[in-house]
């Protein structure tokens, strides 16, 4: 049984996403051949074949495309915070990446609705990608690994 929050369990294909989280940034791999944006990280590119790719930020703009509230507990470290809200979100770079993540939305996403990435600090260490309703503030994509909003 899980008794804490899980951490994430980088590999070396996604480790520069998880290095990016910590920076408060969002970033995905890109092919250099290409140009293409890819997510989830792999080693080969899906349009060209290639395996050159560099790790670019992204602005951390997208809508929801759709979301879950789960009641369900599935492991103990959960229980405190159910019922929670998943939101999948189709990124402004390319609509075709959907990312998952937590709401900090403090009422229910609406599907369509602009929203920015937020970099949310687990008690181990680590931060998870969670998102929040675009209030198009300056520098509202960004924060810091505390979740703080910070200047551009």
């Amino acid at each position: 049984m899980i008794d804490e929050l899980p951490e994430p369990t980088p590999d070396l294909d996604s480790q520069p996403f998880w290095d990016g989280l910590a920076a408060g940034e969002l970033r995905l791999q890109c092919c250099t051949r290409c140009g293409t944006l890819r997510w989830p990280a792999r080693a080969i590119c899906d349009r060209c074949a290639s395996f050159d790719a560099e790790w670019v930020a992204c602005s951390g703009r997208g809508v929801v495309s759709s979301w879950i509230r789960t009641h369900q507990v599935f492991a103990p470290a959960f229980r405190d915070r159910v019922p929670y809200v998943v939101v999948r979100i189709a990124l402004e770079e390319r609509p075709g990446i959907r990312m998952i993540g937590g709401w900090q939305g403090g009422r229910d996403p609406v599907v369509g609705e602009a929203v920015v990435a937020r970099f949310a600090p687990r008690p181990g260490g680590s931060v998870v990608l969670d998102w929040a309703p675009d209030s198009d503030e300056a520098g509202a994509a960004k924060s810091n690994a505390s979740g703080a909003p910070t200047a551009d």
